[in-house]
């Protein structure tokens, strides 16, 4: 019987096989095969578009947007972005022309998303290097810039099967022409099951209630990420400068603020509405919370939510007591991340602490606190051991006390001690994904006693793939930073022996006891199954960058790899990988996507050009 080749196979099960290629570049291989497998490799290829619109490289579009080219019925997704260029100059117009080009030449009703920058990473401006702030938005484009109306409403003509809508700033009102053609409404809100709003002045939040009364009886995801400025600023003369006092905006105990009371006007008096049907994840930035039962708790059925997302919203610990009785406590909560900078007392590390105490089920916990003595409380976690797949947990102490120029440093991130940190390992066996601070030790000394506790409780857990730590080791005793590559060297050694641990520990684990006819008889147990590590990347730091497509200096991954000694025999390498190929290499690797608000650089120096110093870098500032 001859040998089966993968020629011979059907083009259906060809197309099972492209599908699990995840590498761009290894799908654009694949395309150059033969006419049968470019057929076959388009589609994941130009499922999700990515741009970076406002540079010379807008002229290669042309080959991207060309009607031969059969990838394009395929996109499902496109993101645009800004590109990085030196000269910014008409920058925006260019890229809104080209961006209306896209829409124009893209095939009708193929998109189920479009949008402008990540809407994962829009936030406050992050503190640089030389103590300034640096826009965050310097890859992004929407929703914190404007977005041009007839480029929207050119989307909405064309694209009429779209699942994700985003209700953002435009450079003028667009909301009469939606409500004028009642074609168009039907058409664009039939489909839509995921809404992102961005409101920062009373024009957006009209285009935000149109939108959420459309899309009221199927909605199932919904975002809100306000950003109205805290203070009025004399100089702003646009129409959109109406300044709103945060005590107006926001919820209160007398009445629902003018967000809430705007946005859901159709729910209306909130006492009496029926709450979102089939809303299953929430996703709430910078939104006050202090006074929710008489809102959102009678807007949103918080029972039946899966995915809880809270990012910098005031009154987070009535919220989680609300949550916390059992007329609103989630019975299906699989996903919960928590942001926020806590006040004095620790109020809301405590409302979370007895929140995770009650809620069961949980699979992806990520929590990054600010201004707090304690971590959250091992116990409350280990409720979650038997779904718990992703843990992501830092808290620090008040960030205000530390220079401004350098940042929050690792001494400042709190860590677990060795009991709780080996209690959270033992409970949760099933952990793919952790991220968290480790105690401190130094490269050229032995691992301290605490990380070697780490490094123990860490090998018993043989389903993790990837483990980040975000503190760095120094080089202490010595008082002199090292140079960057030797630095590098040095913190490969040490990933060499986590690896080095999580190859050699097998995990026994012990089978059901056969039962014997005879009751008085001894039970022989004992079938004992290896089952070895899967750990296959660990990451120090954590980066600066929140564009997806850009490597950190702040952060420093190895992959798990193999090499050849000098007698040939084969053993543990850790492999220096960069942030963006990662996503490509180790899928199981999104605890690293979540950007924390703190910067730790690596406790090394950088060397200048013509400095004489060892492996001769160039400064990265």
């Amino acid at each position: 019987m001859a040998k089966l080749r993968f020629d011979d196979l059907s083009a259906d099960i060809k197309a099972l096989v492209v599908d699990k290629i995840i590498r761009p570049t290894d799908l654009k291989n694949v395309c150059l095969v033969n006419k049968q497998l470019h057929e076959i490799a388009v589609k994941p290829l130009y499922r999700n578009v990515a741009l970076d619109l406002g540079s010379s490289n807008d002229n290669r579009l042309s080959a991207f947007l060309n009607p031969k080219n059969i990838g394009l019925k395929h996109v499902k997704q496109v993101r645009l972005y800004l590109a990085n260029v030196r000269d910014r100059c008409n920058q925006e117009q260019q890229a809104q022309l080209v961006s209306k080009m896209i829409l124009e030449f893209l095939p009708e009703d193929i998109l189920e998303e479009f949008r402008c920058g990540d809407t994962d990473t829009y936030d406050e401006p992050q503190r640089s290097r030389d103590g300034g702030f640096a826009d965050v938005l310097a890859h992004s484009w929407c929703p914190w810039r404007p977005f041009s109306a007839d480029n929207l409403l050119l989307l909405y003509k064309k694209q009429r099967k779209m699942k994700w809508l985003e209700a953002m700033d435009l450079d003028r009102d667009i909301l009469p022409d939606l409500k004028k053609n009642e074609k168009m409404q039907t058409e664009i809100f039939k489909d839509a099951r995921k809404l992102a709003l961005y409101p920062e002045n009373r024009e957006t939040l009209r285009l935000c209630e149109f939108f959420v009364k459309n899309t009221a009886d199927m909605l199932e995801e919904l975002i809100i990420h306000t950003n109205f400025p805290e203070t009025a600023d004399p100089r702003d003369l646009s129409p959109h400068g109406d300044h709103i006092e945060t005590r107006t905006l926001n919820d209160s105990a007398t009445a629902p603020g003018l967000l809430t009371s705007t946005v859901f006007s159709h729910m209306t008096p909130f006492e009496k509405c029926a709450p979102f049907k089939n809303m299953k994840s929430l996703r709430l930035h910078k939104v006050s919370l202090r006074y929710c039962p008489d809102t959102w708790c009678k807007i949103i059925d918080f029972t039946n939510m899966e995915e809880l997302r809270i990012y910098q919203c005031g009154g987070t610990d009535s919220f989680f007591g609300q949550l916390s009785r059992s007329i609103s406590l989630p019975r299906k909560l699989k996903v919960l991340e928590f942001q926020h900078r806590d006040n004095s007392e620790n109020e809301a590390l405590l409302a979370l602490d007895g929140f995770l105490c009650l809620v069961s089920g949980v699979r992806e916990l990520v929590i990054d606190l600010e201004h707090v003595k304690s971590l959250a409380a091992a116990a409350g976690i280990a409720r979650h051991s038997k779904t718990l797949r992703l843990l992501n947990v830092h808290c620090s102490l008040d960030s205000s006390i530390s220079s401004s120029i350098t940042g929050p440093s690792d001494e400042e991130e709190l860590v677990w001690d060795s009991e709780d940190f080996e209690k959270i390992c033992k409970a949760c066996t099933g952990l793919e994904q952790l991220s968290c601070a480790w105690p401190q030790t130094s490269l050229i000394r032995a691992p301290s006693e605490e990380w070697k506790a780490f490094e123990r409780a860490c090998s018993t857990l043989k389903d993790m793939v990837t483990l980040h730590i975000s503190t760095w080791p120094t080089n202490k005793p010595s008082t002199q930073l090292l140079p960057r590559a030797i630095y590098e060297q040095l913190l490969q050694s040490l990933a060499q022996r986590l690896f080095e641990m999580a190859a050699s520990s097998d995990a026994r684990v012990r089978s059901e006891p056969e039962t014997n006819e005879d009751a008085s008889a001894p039970t022989t147990t004992t079938n004992l199954a290896v089952r070895p590590s899967k750990l296959h990347l660990i990451a120090f730091g954590i980066s600066d960058k929140i564009y997806e497509r850009e490597d950190s200096k702040n952060q420093i991954l190895y992959l798990r790899s193999t090499s050849k000694d000098a007698e040939g025999k084969s053993k543990v390498y850790a492999a220096p990988v960069g942030w963006c190929l990662r996503q490509y290499v180790e899928p199981c690797s999104d605890v690293l996507d979540f950007v924390l608000h703190r910067e730790a650089r690596p406790p090394c120096r950088e060397v200048r050009n013509g400095g004489g110093g060892w492996g001769g870098e160039d400064d990265d500032e």
